[in-house]
């Protein structure tokens, strides 16, 4: 017997405030020692007191997507700052200074920043615990800048965060652009991606590409062999389109080719670094597809990313031949999965006679059903339910987490007389039992 207290429930420390943030970042600036880095650092009385603006913010209830983030920016950019660095302050980050234009971004390996904005007028490169953005061009405003930007930082989500940020229109920038409203915001579970021939690369780089590959691959993409010219300086962007016409993205080792090229052709990209330094991997996307890029990059790097843009989106639930895998779900092409989900105990399913293909229908019960929510842009939204056939049709669904999302539900007199699936819980239990027991479908 032991009269030893119990161990004590384990409380997480909370995350740092801006203000130690900042202080941490002078205190490694000084162990680097490296004044030649920065065109003008400012002064650490002025970056305190920014930052304890952001903590008191945080504290009045404000929620700040970037609150204590460190950056800088290179000194490519104009002067005074523009609208992406407005922007990035407004949303809680925490400006040091403008650097010089260090493509390695030492700010970052060296712990001082957690993100630096860079110009796209360089060779892509991918040091050392360092992940970059490169957005399509033109969604982020070049008001006060002189190239189009690009992000790079610590951590993927940090970086994507940090370009939603800085979307959208300012009303200065003639030429900035917003999603369209048909993009696709998911690849889907099997991704298409273009692999070009890596016999040419220094060893350590046909390595590091090779173990990305195959890590993609693993993790159910498909790989296509392409030649990637179309996508070097003497590319157009007509052939660009044309090569990816028929790819998700485009995987690419990051060495030799600048991102004005990729501005020039009208493509996004994410940067991450490989196994081997200085060697990374470049997942190059068409215009506004940005997002599957990074879920692709997110692949290699482990992190997943909490807040996938765009933000204007319609939530679909469905139960039935539209999940992954079914029948019907192409028609959800272009939709991002949002995981799975399990309605009240107010419903049921129901196996449909004289539908095609074989599927259930959902209506009122007393049964919780296991479904999967699905994210679709606008115009996707509006195809998936234009091709929405009877008995089926759009209604509002309650979750057992209180939330009521639009699902695909059916016509109660469709259902009347079909079997009950309510011990199977789902349209997948349904679907395994009769692979072990033999088909039980309405003739």
């Amino acid at each position: 017997m032991t009269t030893l207290p119990p161990e004590p429930e384990y409380i997480p420390l909370p995350p740092p405030s801006a203000h130690e943030r900042a202080r941490t970042a002078f205190e490694r600036i000084a162990k680097a020692d490296r004044p030649a880095s920065w065109v003008a650092l400012r002064t650490m009385d002025e970056v305190l007191v920014d930052a304890k603006t952001v903590d008191e913010r945080v504290r009045a209830g404000e929620t700040l997507s970037l609150a204590g983030v460190v950056c800088t920016v290179d000194d490519r950019y104009g002067s005074p700052p523009g609208s992406a660095v407005s922007r990035l302050t407004a949303a809680g980050a925490v400006l040091l200074g403008t650097t010089v234009f260090d493509p390695e971004c030492a700010v970052i390996g060296l712990g001082i920043a957690d993100l630096a904005l860079t110009t796209s007028a360089r060779e892509i490169s991918a040091p050392a615990d360092v992940i970059s953005l490169k957005p399509t061009p033109g969604l982020v405003p070049r008001t006060g800048v002189r190239e189009s930007i690009s992000v790079s930082a610590r951590t993927l989500a940090t970086a994507q965060r940090a370009v939603a940020a800085m979307l959208g229109p300012d009303g200065l920038d003639p030429d900035v652009r917003e999603w369209p409203p048909d993009v696709r915001l998911g690849a889907g579970h099997r991704p298409r991606l273009g692999v070009p021939d890596a016999a040419s690369l220094p060893l350590p780089a046909r390595r590091a590409f090779d173990v990305a590959a195959a890590s993609l691959e693993a993790s159910g993409a498909v790989l296509v062999p392409v030649d990637a010219s179309a996508v070097s300086p003497a590319g157009s962007a007509a052939a660009a389109r044309t090569l990816l016409a028929d790819l998700d993205a485009l995987l690419l080792p990051t060495v030799g080719f600048a991102e004005s090229t990729l501005n020039d052709l009208d493509l996004a990209a994410a940067t991450v670094p490989g196994q081997r330094r200085p060697y990374g991997i470049t997942v190059v996307t068409r215009a506004f597809e940005d997002q599957i890029g990074i879920d692709l990059a997110s692949v290699l790097t482990g992190e997943k990313c909490p807040d996938p843009y765009p933000a204007e989106a319609v939530d679909v639930v469905v139960f039935g031949a539209h999940l992954c895998g079914q029948p019907l779900h192409d028609e959800l092409r272009g939709a991002r999965f949002g995981g799975l989900v399990r309605t009240s105990e107010r419903y049921r399913l129901v196996l449909l006679s004289d539908v095609t293909p074989p599927q259930p229908g959902l209506v009122t019960g007393t049964t919780g059903i296991d479904g999967e929510r699905w994210r679709l842009s606008p115009a996707t939204f509006d195809r998936f339910a234009d091709r929405l056939a009877a008995p089926f049709a759009l209604n509002r669904v309650e979750l057992e987490d209180g939330s009521t999302p639009l699902a695909v539900v059916c016509d109660p007199a469709a259902a009347t007389g079909g079997e009950s699936l309510d011990r199977y819980a789902s349209w997948r239990g349904y679907l395994r039992f009769v692979s072990t027991a033999g088909p039980r479908f309405p003739r």
